[in-house]
């Protein structure tokens, strides 16, 4: 049979299987009583949970705590000392070490704190990278990207500077920094020079998690703290609260479930991950029995826990399955942004639109989405962040779990690895469904093996540059993810594939690109030139790119292929008109995410989007006239984001017509971000404005007065403010909201904070200050 004759009788095959499920009901087919209905009420239910077992629910720890925190402020109150939390992999090592980071004593002798995570794979310069996330401002962070005109390199890019720069921040300092999961004495000994000691007056507490007793030895000023197993009761106590969300165990099943948590031997992260398992179980004797004959005992050997993970993964459906072993494709320790792998499942094929309509969801994206809570929710996979509305904003997996995945994959030739260059040779020969590259160094690549590989989707992370890659015979790629510099490609006979991300500054995107007709998903925001045929793309999805990088006029409405499928548009923009003039054309139909940004502030008035009926975010940076109509903002708009309104007549029109955005009837979240001048500004929020508001976060902005009128945000639930340093309090009408739960006031100035330590909190809502350093600016200080 010819390959003609091939497709032909797949379509076939296809079209009646639509005829039968188009008209099940005349046929006497039921709706599925198992996957399908159960998967409808997951879904539900994960809507209204979206949490695992986050630190408030963490169960023990309390006296391991207590022991490790006198070993850090206890230790007098000079130079550096070193900690150590020593344990096997699963035992809640970093659980201890964040509940630790997060302790309020902590926070108040050592105010800045930085959180790293080493690894087995390590790598300085993501290492200090990721220590300066947490001692920078955001806008500081990216300016170590920023090359300087007498600079060869940006800071970024040199280990060196960036130590000298983790000194800079620490010297002089009260400081805590975490650094988890050191195996080797090496990764001491290459970044020591980065933590200042009691010679310049700093006080400096590091507190490091291993599984070697050899690295605490070496680099331990502090006696290690040996991390105990749980016991009867707590190990219990948390599997019970995993399966039965605060529930009461029924008493004829509780003798069944301490058997099987019994199993886990105390080890936290076997029973959690058992505990998901067993949540998703019909809860019945026969079935908890059925659970305790296939469980198995438990040492510290590491092969009987992965017993355990193995149950669970075995247990998946078969949906879930491919998702979970997706996580292999990074780095250890690697934290993943939940839109990326989503976007990532959706190239793969793992999600098909028909799943969307089967579980009422809007997108199949949706779906993606719900397939991660349910990972998060059986504890396969970690939230590192969540976003404002609570749904995952970034993730990572065990490294024990990692394991898993790796084990699993090979097993079902699903993906490969490569860390060594010399293997590449082999790897070709193979040719891998899936290949990730992680290799240090490129020097040995051969660039004829990586020009033979026939894989289907390639993942380059490296930190070197200019990889030797000149991929012309990548035709069957369906998904290509680099992180590197120096890619070239043929686009021309890449027909087949569906998501492209390059994070290169130095990318070249051809005009060939215009071939790529199945691409859903590109982004280049960091490419220098990408040329109009982006707009012929008919079915892009997801478009992030610098229209500063377009070195020719967008194409005219009536050459544009791009306008039906596009969902989520990102653009940054040198020049207002440019923005206005893509944006005042009804060409989106299904735009739901919007972010722009303008170089330059535009003497252009912000377009109309009102026909954007399915927008629900948008993100608005430094454009200069926001509008005094609210009808210019599509009425389903749920999310809003103001970022980096710095010059004064900027602001000025920002808060005057900050009313038109308190009209929105279906606003949600409300995001105010680097919003400042050389003087102060108020904000006043009327009666009856921001009838839905439920998260209003406030960040590096000049506000000095904000009143809030009775009726003003009556939904509110979660607020942030985060270095609004002369904001002098916060209206006494908040703290009467019934709905208020959650309010994170950190970098506060001395006035607030002492006013703040007097509010009596009501209906349950938590106050949490952070950041309360001593050197604060004080009142007096700064703009006048």
């Amino acid at each position: 049979m010819v390959l003609h004759d091939v497709d032909a009788e797949i379509a076939n095959i296809k079209n009646r299987i639509d005829e039968i499920y188009k008209n099940r009901e005349r046929y006497g087919i039921k709706g599925a009583s198992t996957s399908e209905d159960i998967d409808a009420i997951a879904a539900e239910s994960l809507r209204e949970r979206r949490k695992d077992v986050e630190e408030k629910d963490i169960v023990g720890f309390v006296n391991d705590s207590n022991s490790v925190i006198k070993k850090l402020v206890g230790e007098g109150d000079s130079g550096r000392k070193v900690a150590s939390i020593i344990g096997m992999g699963g035992l809640g090592k970093t659980t201890l070490a964040r509940k630790i980071y997060n302790n309020e004593q902590v926070k108040k002798c050592f105010p800045l704190r930085a959180w790293g995570y080493v690894s087995n794979d390590y790598r300085a310069r993501e290492l200090l990278l990721s220590l300066l996330k947490c001692l920078l401002s955001t806008y500081e962070y990216h300016d170590l990207f920023k090359k300087k005109e007498d600079e060869v390199e940006d800071i970024a890019g040199s280990e060196e500077k960036l130590k000298t720069k983790v000194r800079e921040c620490l010297k002089g300092k009260k400081y805590f920094v975490v650094l988890d999961d050191i195996w080797k004495t090496k990764v001491w000994n290459s970044i020591e020079d980065a933590f200042p000691d009691d010679d310049d007056g700093s006080v400096g507490r590091i507190l490091i998690t291993s599984r070697e007793m050899e690295v605490p030895n070496y680099v331990g000023t502090i006696s290690p703290y040996h991390l105990p197993f749980l016991n009867v009761e707590e190990s219990w106590h948390l599997f019970s609260k995993k399966v039965f969300r605060g529930r009461e165990c029924p008493s004829d099943l509780e003798p069944l479930g301490r058997s099987i948590v019994e199993t886990c031997k105390g080890l936290p992260l076997a029973i959690v991950v058992l505990a998901g398992h067993v949540s998703k179980k019909e809860k019945s004797e026969r079935e908890w029995t059925r659970i305790k004959k296939i469980t198995w005992d438990l040492t510290q050997d590491k092969m009987k826990v992965m017993d355990i993970l193995k149950l669970s993964y075995d247990s998946l459906p078969q949906r879930l399955k491919p998702c979970f072993l997706y996580f292999r494709i990074y780095p250890e320790d690697y934290e993943i942004r939940a839109r990326d792998v989503i976007q990532m499942w959706m190239a793969e094929g793992f999600i098909q639109p028909r799943e969307a309509a089967i579980q009422g969801a809007a997108e199949p994206e949706d779906v993606a989405e719900y397939y991660l809570d349910e990972l998060v929710d059986r504890s396969l996979v970690q939230v590192a962040s969540r976003k404002s509305d609570g749904r995952v904003k970034t993730c990572r997996i065990h490294d024990l779990l990692r394991d898993l995945c790796i084990s699993e994959s090979k097993s079902e030739k699903f993906m490969d690895i490569c860390t060594d260059p010399n293997n590449m040779d082999t790897l070709s020969n193979a040719n891998p469904r899936r290949l990730s590259i992680q290799c240090k160094e490129w020097s040995n690549v051969s660039t004829n093996n990586l020009n033979q590989l026939r894989s289907h989707s390639l993942f380059f992370f490296s930190e070197g540059r200019d990889l030797p890659v000149r991929p012309k015979s990548f035709k069957l790629a369906r998904l290509i993810y680099f992180k590197a510099e120096g890619l070239m490609i043929d686009w021309k006979r890449m027909v087949h594939l569906r998501y492209l991300r390059i994070e290169s500054s130095a990318s070249i995107i051809p005009t060939s690109i215009r071939n790529l007709r199945n691409l859903e998903t590109l982004d280049v925001r960091f490419a220098e030139m990408v040329p109009k045929e982006i707009w012929k793309l008919n079915r892009l999805k997801h478009l992030y790119i610098r229209m500063s990088a377009l070195k020719v006029e967008i194409l005219p409405k009536s050459q544009r292929k791009i306008k039906g499928n596009l969902q989520t548009l990102l653009l940054t923009c040198s020049k207002g008109e440019d923005l206005v003039s893509l944006l005042n054309n009804d060409i989106f139909p299904r735009l739901r995410k919007l972010m722009f940004c303008s170089y330059y502030t535009s003497n252009k008035p912000l377009p109309s989007l009102n026909h954007l009926t399915n927008l629900h975010s948008l993100k608005i940076n430094n454009y200069l006239e926001l509008p005094s109509d609210a009808n210019v903002f599509p009425s389903n708009l749920t999310k809003i984001t103001f970022h980096d309104f710095s010059e004064l007549g900027n602001v000025r029109i920002f808060v005057k017509n900050m009313k038109t955005v308190g009209q929105l009837a279906s606003l949600q979240v409300l995001k105010l971000i680097k919003i400042y001048t050389g003087v102060y500004f108020d904000i006043n929020f009327g009666d009856g404005e921001f009838p839905q508001l439920k998260v209003f976060q406030m960040r590096g902005i000049t506000v000095k007065s904000w009143r809030l009128e009775k009726g003003a945000m009556p939904c509110r639930q979660n607020l942030v403010i985060d270095n609004c340093l002369w904001l002098e309090e916060i209206p006494e009408e908040l703290w009467s909201l019934t709905t208020l739960r959650e309010v994170h006031v950190s970098n506060p100035n001395r006035r607030l904070a002492d006013r703040l330590r007097s509010v009596e909190l009501k209906n349950g809502c938590k106050l949490i200050l952070s950041k309360l350093a001593s050197e604060l600016r004080s009142e007096e200080e700064g703009i006048n």
